[in-house]
């Protein structure tokens, strides 16, 4: 029985890739096709040659695009134990075993088909926006020149960004995130030790600020905050891994681990490069920018916000609410359609079969004089004025309020499932806890 590869012309079959969860915009939904679950991975050694993630338990569709006179398709999926196959021979599988697979095999007659990629499945992972089969072809990684000479994006400039970040949909609450690698074109050249920038990762329905990302995605707040020296970039000669050998990485761990329960989204900015009190950092700081992406989009995908993974925001603005593509060099591709620019912006995840128990603590990373202390059956809240207090849940909802008197006030929590909770006080203070 010959396998024909995905770029093989001796047979009519084929299947599409999984679409993924980048770039919502350009997927348009279809009856009896699961949501997308995988998230596109770095080439990193650490991702096992795999060009998607998925968490354990999620169901993935391959979708049949076969031409010919074909019927009894049949499948064969490595590391699933159910699957089933629809009427036009497409096929839903879910992915309960942990570990690298090789994609399906379709199977019709003396003919098959496979994609000659793979799948990993839990485990840790560093996640992409950039399709990373084949280097030169569906990404390829450098900068973006902003139009008349200002600088590069993602980068000191004298268009007054402030900040600039990517946003990642999650499609299964069974991961955490470990830390986050922030890769740059190339080595940031030597600058004043107090030279900083910070990472930041913003959650939804937190409310610790306002954040509207164009009213698309509703109300997020800081959870982790992390200055960063300029100089702490580390290059092949530091012994991490790098896409090619110019480039340069901030690996950020952060000091306590996010499960993602109840998060759809997160967004992970990096700011604080612009400007320094204590120097000039030249266009030296540029973060590697994927200028080669797989998918370009029309014009309503363009100007759909869901369509877009990395973002912008600029001086005098408190939001991300600018597509980084609109200040990219050319944003029009030869064929008429846009391109979609992405920074490498890389968060560090892992399945929920991995262990959590270092979570102790989640903290809001804004200045604040509530304290919290938990005796096992309490919550008690210190350093808040006299009236509400609430404790909120990720999806929004109060699940216990009190009345603070005298700067504190106590919770019986002992009822609250596990998971991440806010605490509002009524001056808006926030501050977050696991139980």
């Amino acid at each position: 029985m010959a396998l024909a590869t995905a770029g093989a012309m001796s047979a009519q079959l084929s299947y599409e890739l999984p679409a993924t969860l980048s770039y919502y915009g350009t997927i348009e939904a279809e009856e009896g096709i699961p949501f997308p679950a995988a998230n596109f991975v770095t080439n990193n050694p650490l991702n096992d040659g795999a060009y998607i993630w998925i968490p354990k338990g999620s169901t993935m569709m391959f979708k049949n695009n076969s031409v010919g006179d074909y019927d009894n398709f049949e499948w064969v999926v490595p590391g699933t134990a159910y699957k089933e196959v629809t009427d036009d021979g497409s096929v839903a599988a879910i992915y309960d075993e942990v570990g690298t697979f090789d994609f399906p095999t379709l199977i019709c007659g003396d003919d098959t088909f496979r994609h000659e990629l793979k799948i990993k499945v839990g485990g840790k992972a560093e996640l992409c926006h950039s399709d990373t089969r084949k280097w030169g072809e569906t990404f390829g990684l450098g900068y973006a020149p902003f139009n008349g000479g200002n600088g590069y994006l993602g980068g000191t400039n004298r268009v007054n960004i402030a900040g600039v970040g990517n946003f990642y949909r999650f499609s299964s609450p069974n991961m955490y995130v470990d830390g986050v690698n922030i890769y740059l074109a190339k080595k940031p050249g030597e600058v004043p030790s107090s030279s900083m920038m910070m990472t930041r990762v913003f959650l939804p329905f937190l409310g610790d600020r306002d954040f509207s990302m164009i009213g698309q995605f509703g109300a997020l707040g800081a959870l982790e905050g992390d200055n960063v020296p300029i100089n702490s970039a580390k290059t092949k000669e530091d012994g991490v891994w790098l896409p090619s050998g110019q480039f340069a990485v901030y690996n950020v761990d952060f000091a306590t681990k996010l499960n993602c329960e109840g998060f759809p989204y997160l967004f992970f900015a990096v700011e604080g490069f612009s400007y320094d009190s204590d120097a000039d950092l030249t266009e030296d700081f540029v973060l590697a920018t994927d200028v080669m992406p797989a998918r370009e989009l029309d014009s309503e995908q363009y100007n759909n916000a869901l369509a877009h993974n990395s973002f912008v925001r600029q001086n005098n603005e408190s939001d991300y609410i600018r597509p980084v593509s609109i200040f990219g060099g050319s944003s029009m591709s030869s064929t008429g359609k846009f391109k979609s620019y992405n920074f490498w912006i890389c968060p560090m995840v892992r399945g929920a079969e991995t262990d959590l128990s270092s979570v102790k603590e989640i903290t809001a990373a804004e200045n604040r004089n509530m304290q919290l202390e938990y005796d096992g059956h309490n919550l008690i809240t210190t350093g808040v004025p006299d009236g509400q207090v609430s404790v909120v849940a990720l999806d929004g909802t109060v699940r216990i309020r009190a009345n603070a008197a005298n700067g504190g006030a106590i919770f019986n929590i002992s009822t609250l499932p596990s998971g991440l909770y806010v605490v509002v006080a009524a001056d808006g203070q926030t501050h977050k806890f696991v139980k």
